[in-house]
């Protein structure tokens, strides 16, 4: 079932929608199916899905929507002048700049969910740029893990929120704190694509819901809520321990986290489909006249990556695309939706052109938010989505989706977001793009102009960087995720029933 149906059914998650709780609890692994219908739900997935489709439109602003040549347009609106608008729920950006303490949020060093005044409207120029380098032949890259090198980025966040430009202006996601739930499943192995529930079970309250990747972990951020305020009533592990809910298709099991440890494994009686991995990829692209330079060279290694998994067997293909500029512009948000025929898709890719933005922020919220809530993603299948921008999203368009909130409903459905700064990604960018895919379990890829440890200073990555051609770079994390989620061969099945 597509997941904007899966939205919709569960009321979008509000705050009055029943969650998937037991109606009684125990602390074994049998399955369950009776919900409690006096069980409701405070945490933030109430709050998140509520973008859903797009429902709730930027204030102030009138947006249309059309259809050509199989892509769904939304055009129309304006810029304000930068400070004129606020972000929702933020009110209005004042004159001054928030220091760091003194913005809304819960991120690391208390850093702001709305922002004070303008980026600065140059981009970063990149480490060889002034002397008119620019890279030959095949597009070079580096990429990094955050997750991987987690206390390192930990550190980038306490420093690179303070520097100008960027205090106060990027949505505060408090990831410390991180733990993982693991699921496996009848074999002992990683059982990906599981619905995850954690509930307090003084309250009954779900206080973290999502779904397991490749490698079968879920991460569990105890004090993340992307819209203001806590998720939960403390960081403290209740008495006796978290209650773990996990269900697949129409089976549930529940079992007692009661333990301080930073990682829980659990086991299903369950086990992995036979036959292809089923792989949707989105391309989330920033088509504004700055990305000219890129989106040539863009285009070929889609197209690259595309003729490499054309010929896997063992994968069931869906390419989708959203394209993005900015209020005002040819077009807001461009939407191709999933299609498994790759040779319309690379079709649809050339009407690929540069154009309109002027500033520097564009509407990366917005076609983040359309990425993750308006594709038809699938239940149950491998997700990835590309971001490719030279920009960092506008943070004064009153209520806007923020990008912190549709990275959060991405991961709560299993979709894993890589962010590529292409050349000039300002402070912030580098901020937001390396924020998008730690919470995503994505990596961190930028363009390199000069050397790679120069290209990874000027992002502030200090961890470990592998540097490729970018279409071996996209394609290897495609590759992966394809070998996380591998079926049982099905020879393997015939001869163990």
């Amino acid at each position: 079932m597509r997941l904007f149906v899966f939205s919709l059914l569960f009321g979008c998650l509000t705050a009055t929608a029943t969650p998937l709780v037991p109606g009684e609890w125990s602390e074994d692994t049998s399955s369950k199916s009776k919900e409690s219908d006096s069980v409701t739900s405070k945490f933030l997935w109430s709050t998140i899905w509520e973008l859903a489709l797009l429902k709730q439109e930027l204030a102030n602003q009138t947006l249309s929507v059309w259809e050509s040549n199989g892509w769904v347009y939304r055009s129309g609106g304006h810029r304000n002048s930068y400070g004129s608008v606020g972000r929702s729920g933020g009110g209005p950006i004042d004159a001054s700049p928030l220091s760091a303490t003194e913005s809304r949020g819960g991120g690391m060093a208390k850093a702001g969910v709305v922002g004070s005044s303008a980026p600065s409207a140059e981009k970063r120029r990149p480490s060889v740029v002034d002397s008119g380098v620019r890279p030959q032949g095949d597009l070079r890259a580096g990429s990094t893990d955050d997750n991987a090198d987690f206390d390192q980025y930990l550190s980038f966040l306490q420093s690179w929120t303070e520097k100008p430009g960027v205090s106060g202006r990027f949505d505060a996601m408090d990831v410390s704190g991180r733990r993982f739930v693991q699921i496996k499943d009848a074999h002992g192995k990683p059982l990906p694509g599981a619905r995850v529930s954690i509930v307090d079970p003084r309250t009954e309250h779900v206080v973290w819901s999502g779904t397991t990747y490749g490698d079968g972990r879920m991460p569990f951020y105890p004090s993340l809520n992307p819209s203001g305020g806590p998720v939960v009533d403390g960081l403290d592990t209740p008495p006796g321990g978290w209650l773990v809910q996990v269900k697949m298709d129409e089976q549930m099991q529940t079992q007692r986290w009661s333990s301080d440890a930073t990682e829980f494994e659990m086991s299903m009686d369950w086990a992995k489909d036979s036959g292809p991995v089923r792989l949707d990829v989105a391309f989330v692209i920033d088509t504004t006249g700055s990305m000219s330079d890129e989106i040539a060279r863009i285009k070929s290694t889609l197209l690259s990556v595309t003729e490499q998994l054309g010929g896997e067997k063992e994968v069931s293909l869906r390419y989708g695309a959203v394209f993005y500029r900015d209020l005002g512009d040819e077009y807001v948000t461009s939407r191709y939706p999933f299609t498994t025929d790759l040779k319309a898709f690379d079709s649809a890719l050339q009407q690929i052109h540069a154009g309109g933005g002027g500033d520097m922020p564009e509407s990366m919220n917005q076609g983040l938010a359309e990425a993750v809530s308006a594709l038809e993603w699938d239940e149950g299948v491998a997700k990835v989505a590309f971001v490719i921008a030279d920009a960092p999203p506008h943070t004064d368009y009153q209520d806007d989706i923020g990008y912190g909130r549709s990275a959060a409903a991405a991961l709560h459905h299993g979709i894993r977001i890589h962010t590529v700064a292409a050349s000039g990604l300002n402070d912030l960018g580098s901020l937001v793009f390396r924020q998008v895919a730690q919470l995503t379990r994505g990596k961190f890829i930028f363009i390199e102009y000069g050397s790679t440890a120069a290209s990874a200073a000027d992002h502030g990555v200090t961890g470990r960087v592998q540097s490729n051609n970018l279409d071996d770079i996209l394609y290897q994390q495609l590759r992966d995720e394809i070998d996380g989620w591998g079926r049982v061969k099905r020879s393997d099945v015939a001869a163990n029933p």
